[in-house]
């Protein structure tokens, strides 16, 4: 989610400065540049995201933890610094050995804002006394940067797959209560940066689960209601310099496939804003998992969204027709068959006009 400052002047010209200006010929090159295919990273980061998750569901039993984090984003070579955030669940495999998928959101940095999705693979020491431990991790780092450039929208949005390294200490506060302190080192994307953050973490409950492509007997009357059916409401920022937004609302039917597979699609709304009014359709496949005796489950989800009808951005170009969906989603049973859900989607594509969609909703099962 970025709440970029305005860079644009009354004339509508985006105001940099001079020292973040690319040279003439480097302004050339970039409106020769060639867009990378909205799904050119898509499919084999979702490919490894669900593979990484089958390996956390057929995991044996160990407390899952999510975490929230916040800190500070420096250059590798000093010149400027921003804040930083992020969200992580965590899962063990083995006695030494965890995967975590996370959301890094590195600020604002001189002419890139930048975030994305991680993966990583950690070696851990355990537990000293039942409260200090140490892991160093490492995985790929899927991100979207928006960068200044001389060309009639100001900006572009560069997608792209890097790497980052980190090591992590953990004190434990209580049994599910503990602190962390992470130093990160993200590389192959430009620019490199490095990333401290602390954070809460807390820890699920210790639930044995195993991916099955049938699903087993239901342990609680509220797992037997695989469909639901709701309504949202909520926003869309588009990924520019001056984040245009507008207000959205809409319907979705989501079904439970297998158990911890979801299938979903959806009919957007989005009003005038950010991007000129028109209605879209989502389909989306979603990893999800369940926690405190199924009243609060978590997702990850990626899938097309396609506009029914033409459009126009704010700074006055043609919609695009097709873009990607990458989103995660947060539900909470409030009743045998009533749930609350809040979705947050990164809509992705090749002609720079990422934006963020962001959604709130009641959901009824049955």
């Amino acid at each position: 989610m970025k709440n970029e400052k305005s860079y644009f002047g009354a004339a509508g010209a985006p105001k940099v400065p001079e020292t973040h200006r690319p040279a003439a010929g480097m302004a050339r090159s970039a409106r020769r540049r060639t867009p990378s295919p909205a799904w050119r990273y898509a499919p084999r980061s979702f490919i490894f995201a669900f593979l990484l998750a089958q390996a956390c569901l057929c995991a044996p039993a160990a407390a899952e933890e999510l975490s929230l984090l916040a800190g500070v984003t420096d250059t590798d070579d000093h010149t400027s610094g921003t804040y930083a955030w992020g969200l992580e669940y965590r899962q063990p495999l083995l006695a030494h050995l965890d995967a975590s998928f996370g959301y890094l959101n590195e600020g604002h940095l001189p002419s890139h804002h930048r975030d994305g999705g991680m993966l990583q693979l950690w070696a851990t020491s355990g537990a000293w006394r039942d409260r200090l431990a140490f892991a160093v991790g490492a995985g790929p780092y899927w991100y979207f940067d928006t960068q200044y450039q001389q060309n009639p929208q100001g900006y572009i949005n560069q997608h792209g797959v890097g790497a980052i390294v980190s090591a992590r200490a953990t004190f434990g506060l209580s049994r599910r209560w503990f602190v962390l302190l992470d130093a990160n080192q993200v590389m192959l994307a430009n620019p490199a940066t490095r990333i401290i953050l602390i954070g809460m973490g807390y820890r699920l409950e210790d639930t044995p689960v195993t991916l099955k492509w049938q699903q087993d007997a239901p342990t609680d009357a509220a797992t037997e209601l695989n469909n639901e059916v709701g309504f949202f409401v909520g926003e869309t920022t588009l990924n520019n310099l001056s984040s245009n937004k507008s207000s959205d609302f809409g319907f979705e039917y989501r079904r439970r496939w297998a158990s911890h597979v979801e299938l979903s699609t959806s009919v957007l709304e989005e009003g005038s804003g950010a991007l000129e009014s028109h209605a879209s359709a989502s389909g989306e496949v979603w990893a999800t998992q369940e926690f405190l005796a199924g009243r609060l489950g978590v997702g990850l989800g990626v899938g097309p969204l396609v506009a029914l009808s033409a459009y126009n951005t704010a700074d006055g170009r043609s919609g695009s027709s097709v873009v990607g969906l990458a989103s995660m989603t947060l539900t909470w049973r409030v009743a045998h068959a009533l749930a609350l859900r809040a979705s947050w989607h990164r809509a992705f594509t090749s002609d720079d006009q990422d934006r963020d969609i962001i959604t709130v909703g009641l959901g009824l099962r049955f």
